[in-house]
């Protein structure tokens, strides 16, 4: 067995809680984007007053600032896409993660899929686990680590076959 797999494996299941809030944050992000209208930064600019230097009259913008403001526009547009594509690219990366680590757990034994799910998903201890699953503290332990076997096997079967090599950390 591989114990850098193995290693990731475990990464993966105690980050779980912590990814799914970053895909909940990030969802909401895309749903409510930070940004500034068009219209606010042309406005803005545009009726600048003027400092009543060089012939300006205030209350007048110079053809300067209406330039400003159409760039500014325009680069605004481009930040808050580079932004929103961004938001995008690293909601896919949790999300694929998190599916993939939901799918390998569903294909595992009903009692291992059940006790990973009480201690990582749902953030149980051990002790709580023993309780709510009525069997000893020490067989919780035993299931889990039998269960994180599992799953390192399946991660090492599907990475040699993409030839993936796992990352020492997960986020």
């Amino acid at each position: 067995m591989n114990v850098e797999t193995k290693t990731y494996v475990i990464g993966l299941l105690e980050s779980y809680q912590k990814r799914s809030k970053q895909i909940e944050l990030l969802h909401y992000e895309l749903s409510h984007p930070a940004r500034v209208s068009e219209n606010e930064i042309i406005g803005a600019l545009a009726l600048a007053h003027g400092d009543g230097e060089k012939g300006h009259p205030g209350g007048h913008a110079s053809d300067k600032t209406l330039y400003i403001a159409l760039n500014y526009q325009a680069r605004a547009n481009h930040v808050n896409s580079d932004t929103a594509e961004e938001v995008v690219g690293q909601l896919v990366t949790l999300e694929r993660e998190q599916e993939r680590l939901n799918y390998y757990v569903s294909l595992l034994n009903p009692r291992h899929a059940e006790l990973l799910k009480l201690l990582y998903f749902e953030g149980y201890s051990q002790e709580e686990c023993a309780k709510k699953l009525e069997i000893a503290t020490r067989t919780v332990r035993r299931i889990k680590d039998d269960a994180i076997e599992e799953l390192t096997e399946m991660y090492s079967f599907t990475g040699e076959i993409a030839n993936k090599k796992y990352p020492e950390d997960v986020q």
